[in-house]
């Protein structure tokens, strides 16, 4: 059974928790405001590819 996951680019507008997919570093949108975060790119290893975290 494969699962297929989405990859979210640094630009991207999202809402939730995400890991680098190079470095595993974990960012979260913020709570306040309306809660949109603009992916940047990794502050550690400067990828731009981001997952989901359920």
């Amino acid at each position: 059974m494969s699962q297929t996951r989405e990859i979210y680019t640094a630009g991207d507008e999202v809402s939730g928790q995400f890991r680098c997919e190079a470095c595993d570093l974990l960012v979260v949108s913020p709570r306040e405001n309306d809660g949109i975060l603009v992916l940047p790119p990794c502050p550690l290893c400067q990828t731009e590819d981001w997952r989901r975290v359920a």
